[in-house]
């Protein structure tokens, strides 16, 4: 019986000391974080922000998460396809984890490729950015190098002062 009893106290202890153990932390940020992370936009970059980056950093990698058909039927130069619907954690992690690059992804709006980089970001992988590409990406793929590719994204926030010649008063 003591023996029966010691053996019951023994189990109760190692189930209370694995309890207490530390847990594995399952995403990168607290909801928090990357709530802030989000708000502030960092993350999303304009077209010309990323051809700067380009200058200064050779091996920045352009990623289109657009399905292979679409991807061969144009893309931005540079880019490589990682075709979001075939995405699982074994490629995520050989490219972004194991690359000591900075990625740069772009979907069909800017809104597709953030879910991505929210799901990297909650993986641990830090250095990653968004290409706003707005719903303009077939004429950027088309027109990128283009002298009139400033017109189709630009950085600046219009400002308007906007005065009627007249009003009608109903």
């Amino acid at each position: 019986m003591k023996n029966y009893l010691y053996l019951i106290l023994t189990a109760f202890m190692a189930i209370l000391i694995i309890l207490a153990l530390p847990r594995k932390k399952v995403f990168h940020l607290s909801g928090e974080e990357l709530l802030d992370k989000i708000n502030r936009k960092t993350h999303i970059i304009s077209i010309h922000k990323y051809k700067e980056m380009k200058t200064q950093e050779p091996g920045l990698q352009l990623v289109d998460l657009r399905d292979n058909g679409t991807f061969t039927a144009g893309h931005l130069p540079g880019a490589m396809n990682l075709p979001s619907e075939r995405l699982g954690p074994d490629i995520i992690h050989r490219f972004f984890k194991e690359s000591t690059s900075t990625g740069v992804l772009y979907a069909e709006e800017t809104y597709r490729a953030e879910k991505y980089w929210i799901l990297f970001t909650q993986m641990g992988m830090d250095n990653l950015f968004v290409l706003d590409t707005g719903p303009m990406l077939d004429s950027l793929i088309r027109h990128w190098d283009a002298e009139n590719s400033r017109m189709i994204l630009v950085d600046e926030t219009p400002e308007f002062n906007f005065q009627p010649d007249s009003a009608i008063s109903f």
